[in-house]
């Protein structure tokens, strides 16, 4: 049979009202702060090849559609009816869990005796055990020290549950009543999920169920080739950087070329990238992965919203990832800050899109996802109690259609603020501000999205706060197209107090009983000429308090003076800013040249730092570091940072030959063996 596209309309409907109806029971049932209030976790529906079929848009995380699921599958076989499956390791799963703290559940659905789908889940735990409190910390260097890992087993076997898996699961955590309550609601919703796809095999039939699954694939898939045969066949490149690795003052690169396949492919090949790090940002990709281009899911599904969210969307892209790369890692490199690269993938991608179809992308948005989790000790029985705070997401960037918004990042929508009362009812603090800062969204004819600012105080002793995702506290957000780079994020101790001190970027902090800690995210970039932004949107920014006088003037060249514009000082300032700031082109040639070309306002953290690390001699650096086995990449670009650093501040300046003679001179130094390009290329 072939099917028609009205029942195919009204299978892609149903099936994603059916995640959705999941994704709610999940909301609505589960323990922690983390699930049940800033939606961190999502539901889907699964072929039993282990594709994606339907996933939710209205609820839950975004960035998970595409995931193969069918390593995971095979393992557990033979599955029965109300076994559900769970593994939350990302080398034992293939990919399907990214980092230790995402419990993912599968229960298979059966209907007239066959398997036909599996209902799928996933959930941030508050805890998985590991070296602190909330098992993350960006420092750790190997996965052992990150929590539990679980390969793919069995949970439930027809419906009951296996006492000695759970036993072992809630005896490695901190918080086992809430995980396990956390469990229980994952199982209610593929519970949920389960019945609405059998109640549509009643409804039309199983073969037609059946062949509704594919033919929404290939159908998404068909529709996301036709807006990427719109991609001119050139190649075009883009890097950006994880500004340290929280180990060392040592640029993570990311770096990225696109070119066209056929009349409606992309191949992604991430090679020049840097390897693995020893700390908590890489990614165990497996080689192919949706968080290596979920901006590109975020621009198909802007340019066609209905399209239908599925693996199809997966299809028409080919993957690159060199292993042992830090967005390829192999084991046992930790992953539990993965979402940092994520991040930092979503903007290169978006940076891709911006120099292939001009004025189709916002600049770029804070790029992070600050996880603050608090852990507060029980002084009656010496437990700690663990909960994450505020997931601090920064401004969007500006773009062709309007400014950027407020604390709140395109690449994480989906990712919503915790209530204050929510806060302070789950852990005994007090939120003292919760706020916009002033000015740190990108300026520009459309402003970028300003950034939030926390703060909160505790009153238990030995208090222990940890962050994962910081990032953009120096390189900053870049803007577009004449908009300028948004605010670096930061963090205080004690703001205000005589106690005031300024921290920067935090792994682990150590709070007092009275401390007051406080957390700014970055804020958007912005979108065109600042000077181009009409004087009374400045005037209106100024009066909401959300752009000083100071900056309207510096920024915008508009003087404002008892509440309103000064025209003619307005103009006057405006004519001499214009003949003092160089002009930007909106059209964008390949790789390095574009950013050469104005485009991009990378922020001077980022032109400094490549003004040494050029891209060609980035290139040069990574192709000597891949030549070593994966193990001692990490070690040996360390060591040739401090190398390249120091001849760089004596002789001003290190090219490839003096490159490969330090290579050269550090191989003999760390008593490696194993052999050297004989040149750079």
């Amino acid at each position: 049979m072939s099917i028609d596209g009205v029942t195919l309309g009204i299978l892609s409907h149903y099936f994603r009202a059916a995640a959705e109806a999941a994704g709610y029971t999940l909301e609505r049932t589960a323990y922690t702060t983390f699930i049940k209030e800033s939606n961190d976790f999502t539901t889907g529906l699964v072929t039993p090849r282990g594709e994606h079929f339907a996933y939710p848009a209205a609820i839950g995380a975004q960035s998970y559609v595409g995931i193969d699921f069918s390593p995971a599958i095979k393992s557990l076989e033979p599955w029965e009816e109300d076994d559900i499956g769970v593994a939350n390791c990302p080398y034992l799963t293939k990919g399907m869990s990214t980092h230790l703290p995402d419990y993912h559940l599968m229960k298979p659905v059966f209907a007239e005796g066959k398997l036909i789908a599996f209902a799928w889940a996933f959930i941030h735990s508050s805890d998985m055990g590991g070296i602190v409190a909330g098992s993350i910390l960006p420092s750790t260097y190997e996965m052992f020290q990150e929590g539990l890992r679980i390969p793919p087993k069995k949970l439930f076997r027809k419906g009951r549950v296996q006492e000695d898996v759970k036993d072992f699961l809630l005896a490695n955590v901190r918080i086992p009543e809430k995980n396990w309550g956390d469990l229980n609601a994952v199982a209610a919703a593929l519970g949920t999920a389960e019945r609405r796809i059998q109640e549509a095999v009643r409804k039309w039939g199983l073969d037609t169920v059946e062949e509704g699954m594919e033919a929404l694939i290939d159908y998404a898939e068909a529709r996301a080739r036709s807006i990427i045969s719109r991609f001119p066949g050139r190649e075009f490149v883009f890097q950006d950087y994880l500004e340290d690795d929280v180990v060392s003052d040592m640029p993570v690169r990311v770096k990225l070329r696109v070119t066209k396949e056929g009349e409606d492919g992309l191949h992604f090949d991430f090679t020049g990238t840097d390897p693995q790090v020893g700390a908590a940002f890489n990614i165990a990709s497996a080689g192919r992965h949706p968080f290596l281009c979920g901006a590109l899911f975020g621009y198909l599904r802007s340019i066609d919203p209905t399209i239908p969210v599925n693996a199809g969307l997966m299809r028409p892209v080919r993957i690159t990832a060199p292993e042992g790369s830090v967005v390829n890692s192999v084991f046992p490199a930790p992953v539990g800050v993965r979402y940092a690269v994520t991040q930092l993938n979503y903007g290169i991608v978006q940076g891709i899109i911006a120099q292939a179809l001009p004025k189709t992308v916002p600049a770029a948005g804070a790029g992070q996802a600050t996880i603050l989790a608090i852990s507060l000790m029980e002084p009656e029985s010496g437990k700690r109690h663990i909960t994450v705070v505020q997931p601090m997401i920064g401004g969007s960037g500006g773009r062709d259609c309007g400014d950027g918004i407020d604390g709140c990042d395109f690449s994480l929508g989906s990712l919503a603020n915790t209530p204050i009362e929510s806060i302070e009812n789950e852990v005994p603090i007090v939120i003292r501000e919760y706020s916009v800062v002033p000015d740190s969204g990108g300026p520009g004819e459309h402003r970028g999205g300003m950034a939030l600012r926390l703060d909160f105080q505790v009153f238990h002793p030995d208090t222990i706060v940890t962050a994962r995702g910081m990032e953009r506290f120096k390189f900053q957000p870049w803007g577009l197209y004449g908009g300028r780079a948004g605010a670096a994020g930061d963090c205080w101790l004690n703001p205000g107090d005589p106690r005031e001190k300024h921290l920067g970027k935090i792994n682990l902090l150590r709070l007092e009983a009275g401390d007051t800690f406080s957390v700014r995210s970055p804020g958007g970039g912005g979108y065109g000429n600042p000077l181009d932004r009409p004087p009374e949107s400045v005037l209106e920014d100024v009066r909401d308090e959300v752009v000083t006088v100071r900056a309207a003037e510096r920024e915008y060249g508009v003087v404002i003076a008892d509440d309103s514009i000064d025209q003619g000082a307005t103009e006057k300032l405006r004519r001499r800013l214009r003949n003092e700031r160089k002009p930007v082109s909106n059209q964008a040639s390949v790789g390095d040249s574009a950013i050469a070309a104005g485009i991009f306002d990378r922020g001077a953290a980022r032109n400094a730092h490549e003004s040494l690390f050029t891209m060609e001699f980035s290139d040069a650096l990574a192709a000597l570091l891949y030549s070593l086995p994966p193990g001692i990449r990490y070690y040996a670009k360390q060591k040739m940072y401090a190398r390249v650093r120091e001849t760089a501040r004596s002789t001003g300046q290190v090219n490839a030959e003096v490159l490969q003679k330090l290579w050269n001179e550090e191989l003999s130094s760390m008593g490696l063996k194993f052999p050297a390009p004989s040149s750079v290329e």
